[in-house]
């Protein structure tokens, strides 16, 4: 009787041949769509990166109102060594620190990593305190930055660029590893990082942030040939144009 009713009813058996039908057309679709899912998954990440970025950026400028519009670095607090106003001494691996625990209540963010200064594609945080470089030639070029007031440019002037892992981004320098390495030089990490579709998160001295094209951020990593001069003076790297 059970094998009347499954021969009468044609449509309920496969045979070896339809199974395999099905499951090459299960792996072509999933084929299609996974490049799709990670390519949503790695715009998800660019997203969060470029929001941290500006989340940064929104302290750096808090500071910057608060202390006669400069910029904070490392230099403009003091140097090396010197006490901020909490009594710690400053190094270039903590200095970063009394400014997140001023503006966002987060303590020790040099030694207990806080994702809020880290793009979510970083997989390594050891002997990193943040991934968004502060711009050395309008913050701290040797030891004077500038004041956010005399930009008449802010919007086109970057602030913060995404970096190898260095709490200054310098435009005429390289990485050759395109990545953090732990005890490589200062110079080589803090070179740009693009890993955002050839694009990588600027803040800019106004406070928006993009996700600018690799071609579009005057750095050594986009145009080899070009002297470090012309690298530099740049409306976005020094705020103007010409020397």
């Amino acid at each position: 009787m059970t094998r009347q009713l499954l021969s009468s009813r044609g449509g309920t058996r496969f045979t070896l041949i339809e199974l395999l039908v099905v499951i090459a057309i299960i792996a072509i679709l999933a084929g299609m769509l996974l490049p799709a899912l990670q390519q949503a998954r790695e715009r998800g990440k660019s997203i969060n990166c470029l929001a941290n970025s500006r989340e940064l950026g929104r302290v750096y400028l808090f500071y910057a109102d608060d202390y006669d519009s400069y910029l904070p670095c490392l230099d403009s607090m003091g140097g090396e060594n010197a006490v901020n106003a909490d009594g710690e001494v400053l190094k270039p691996k903590t200095w970063l620190n009394g400014l997140v625990k001023k503006y966002l209540g987060r303590l020790n963010a040099s030694t207990e990593p806080y994702k809020l200064l880290f793009c979510p594609n970083e997989t390594v945080t050891e002997d990193i305190t943040t991934n968004y470089g502060l711009n050395y030639l309008i913050a701290t070029e040797n030891k004077i930055g500038i004041k956010t007031t005399r930009f008449k440019h802010a919007s086109k002037t970057g602030m913060l660029v995404e970096n190898t892992g260095h709490l200054c981004y310098y435009c005429d320098v390289t990485n050759p590893l395109g990545k953090h390495a732990t005890g490589s030089s200062y110079g080589n990490n803090r070179a740009v990082l693009f890993r955002h579709n050839e694009r990588a998160s600027v803040t800019f001295l106004d406070g928006h942030g993009e996700a600018v094209e690799k071609m579009k951020i005057p750095c050594r990593e986009s145009f080899p040939s070009l002297t470090k001069d012309e690298l530099e003076y740049t409306l976005f790297n020094r705020g103007v144009t010409s020397k």
